[in-house]
């Protein structure tokens, strides 16, 4: 039960911590709106998260960008949330738990009985992009480089609701990569991206025993994303792919994490203020 609550702990902390950075982002918003070097947009969507399951999810983010009329670059701070739209039913064949000591208030749960998983995220990013100066009208390459965070998560219950384990990876590096923009009534732009995690995290934890509280540091595999932007007037749409390697971890008093791989289309719909 104690586990129980710190799974729902935990949820409600990180819907908190990120309604705390949106709130953050409008009030800055608020008190440089006066100022044509800064620009704000928000955006909802849908992901389709690939990983062990394919799981809808929906998606709000947010941007603040910077830029001085007369230069090239452009700054930019942006963060997205990935919230479960509904469960997705676990193939028993492809999972294995350890069955925790037998008492009343703890049953085995059968090896017919479905289980279900939930999955979550979040992502942030700051850096520069340049060439898009709102001047000229001409096609260009757009190159960028960023500091990027990513987190992912994957809760698993029975049907009895009962809170079985969850892993989450909290990715941290660098991002590069080269775009075209071509600009217009309605402006068009493609980026490619490599995302180089310098540290990556894993957590695993649970309420069996044999599924310790551990943080362990996996190997370190570059991630991919691809991304087309259509912007008319106030309203954009964004379309991305995202290839996300998640790698394995060991650890002799716990489970072990095998190394996978989560692919993530989604789709934003994108206001300008």
């Amino acid at each position: 039960m104690r586990l129980k609550n710190r799974g729902n702990i935990g949820k409600k902390a990180i819907f908190v911590t990120m309604r705390i950075h949106f709130t953050v982002l409008l009030l800055f918003v608020s008190l440089l709106g006066y100022s044509q070097k800064f620009r704000f947009n928000s955006s909802i969507g849908t992901s389709i998260i690939s990983w062990h399951e394919n799981q809808a999810t929906f998606d709000f983010g947010a941007e603040i960008s910077f830029q001085k009329p007369d230069k090239k670059q452009r700054f930019f701070i942006a963060l997205k949330t990935l919230g479960n739209l509904s469960n997705s039913t676990i193939d028993r064949n492809q999972y294995t738990f350890i069955e925790p000591p037998l008492n009343n208030y703890n049953q085995p749960i059968t090896a017919t009985e479905p289980l279900y998983s939930q999955y979550r995220g979040g992502q942030a990013e700051a850096g520069i992009i340049w060439n898009t100066q709102n001047k000229s009208n001409k096609a260009r390459l757009i190159p960028s480089i960023s500091l990027y965070s990513k987190s992912i998560g994957r809760k698993i219950n029975s049907s009895r609701r009962d809170y079985i384990e969850e892993e989450k990876y909290s990715i941290h590096g660098l991002s590069a990569g080269i775009g075209v923009l071509v600009p217009g009534k309605t402006s068009l732009s493609l980026q490619v991206k490599v995302f180089e995690p310098f540290f990556e995290e894993v957590t695993l934890y649970g309420r069996y025993v044999g599924v310790p509280y551990q943080r362990l540091v996996s190997e370190k595999v570059p991630n991919y994303k691809a991304k087309l932007d259509i912007v008319n007037g106030k309203f954009g749409l964004g379309l991305e792919v995202e290839i996300l390697n998640l790698g394995g971890a060991d650890n002799a008093n716990s489970k072990s994490i095998q190394t996978s791989q989560a692919l993530i289309p989604s789709t934003l719909l994108t206001y300008f203020f």
